[in-house]
């Protein structure tokens, strides 16, 4: 078994401050496409250090970004 995210929330996190992607690419200094990966579960194996950025920025903790199973 393995654990792995089934939902990326970062979007839901965006709705609740009124912000977008881009916004998100901006203070984060992280790419819009690299954003849209993760966001699209492209990517989603990102270092801890991304993961404590875009949380901070998004004002939740690292463990609320996604939605993890085991598979």
């Amino acid at each position: 078994m393995e654990l792995v995210p089934v939902r990326c929330r970062i979007p839901e996190h965006l709705n609740r401050l009124g912000k977008n992607q881009q916004w998100l690419a901006d203070v984060s200094g992280i790419s819009k496409q690299r954003i849209s990966e993760i966001v699209n579960l492209q990517k989603y194996n990102i270092t801890i250090t991304r993961a404590i950025i875009l949380a901070h920025h998004l004002r939740c903790s690292v463990d609320d970004l996604f939605v993890w199973a085991w598979r």
